[in-house]
């Protein structure tokens, strides 16, 4: 019985109980489109159900904050977009610190991100609606999903490059704007592509220009803003995968294995290639490479646009 005492003592593999999943956002967005399936097919390749909790507000905040409290065991996960890296740009008082407080896993995908308006707008296209705006200035609101968001900053160059100013709404998510543009309480959204393709097939919503160099191949009759006239309104969204700091490893890297073997997976990736994402992982260090990027691009454009958020 004392011979085996050593061996009861040693911690059980990971994973031995279910994972919970944080999503800073509200039910309905696009971060929680993608990490439903997402979260489905980890459950099979680990052996564990991985549960989602969505923890919206604050611009992410209340969600990337219980993620960085919580034990550094692989059992806590949060998925956001990579936004969050120019953060420290815009707010303040943040009660986390990205880089020192996190462990990126894996890219997991990216998505492109659209200008659209209700369809009962009288406006045709970008240069249209552009037009609007300036014979009526301050009548039109914009459904903000999230100060300091892509969508936000995307809204921001948008109304700096072509010289125009909306009231804007401020919402927990991209499900509650979204569904205020529906439903004609605002005017105006910067949606992720994936999140309303379905609403240009059925006529209750209009899109005018995608943030993009190229069109994208689930609407491809949308014009890029370059293509409408606004070359620099470019804005995208890259969904990264994380852990707290500390947390082992050899976690780390089994994490980072199974999330790329699931979005390898020819279902998932065709699931989400109709519902607008381009799947796009990577090793924990291109993750991090990824961060540091987009918070040295938008730097300059954050200084321009003279946001101060609290």
């Amino acid at each position: 019985g004392l011979a085996a005492a050593p061996a009861l003592a040693q911690p059980q593999a990971w994973p031995s109980r279910p994972i919970r999943l944080i999503i800073p956002y509200p039910p309905g967005g696009a971060t929680d489109t993608l990490a439903r399936p997402f979260a489905e097919r980890m459950r099979a390749r680990l052996g564990q159900a991985v549960v989602i909790e969505n923890r919206g507000g604050a611009a992410t905040t209340i969600g990337m904050e219980a993620a960085a409290r919580a034990a550094p065991d692989g059992y806590t996960l949060v998925m956001n977009a990579d936004n969050i890296a120019y953060f420290p740009l815009l707010y303040r008082r943040l009660p986390y610190d990205l880089f020192r407080d996190f462990a990126p896993i894996s890219n997991v995908a990216s998505t492109a991100l659209v200008l659209a308006i209700n369809p009962r707008l009288p406006a045709n296209d970008l240069q249209e609606f552009i037009a609007l705006l300036k014979r009526e200035p301050d009548r039109y609101a914009f459904a903000n999903p999230s100060l300091g968001a892509p969508h936000h900053l995307g809204y921001e160059l948008f109304a700096r490059e072509a010289g125009v100013k909306m009231l804007q709404v401020e919402y927990r998510g991209g499900g509650p704007a979204l569904n205020d543009v529906l439903a004609g309480h605002a005017h105006l959204g910067v949606f992720s592509l994936g999140a309303v393709s379905q609403h240009f097939q059925s006529g209750t919503l209009r899109p005018l220009a995608i943030l993009s160099p190229r069109r994208s191949a689930i609407a491809p009759d949308v014009p890029t803003t370059a293509e409408a006239g606004l070359p620099r309104v470019l804005s995208a969204i890259n969904f990264i995968l994380f852990a707290p700091a500390a947390t082992p490893p050899e976690v780390i890297a089994s994490l980072n294995a199974a999330c790329i073997a699931v979005m390898e997976e020819p279902s998932l990736r065709e699931q989400l290639t109709r519902a607008g994402f381009e799947v796009m992982t990577s090793t924990p260090d291109e993750a991090m490479a990824i961060l540091r990027a987009e918070r040295d691009r938008w730097a300059p454009i954050l200084a321009g646009l003279n946001l101060n958020l609290d």
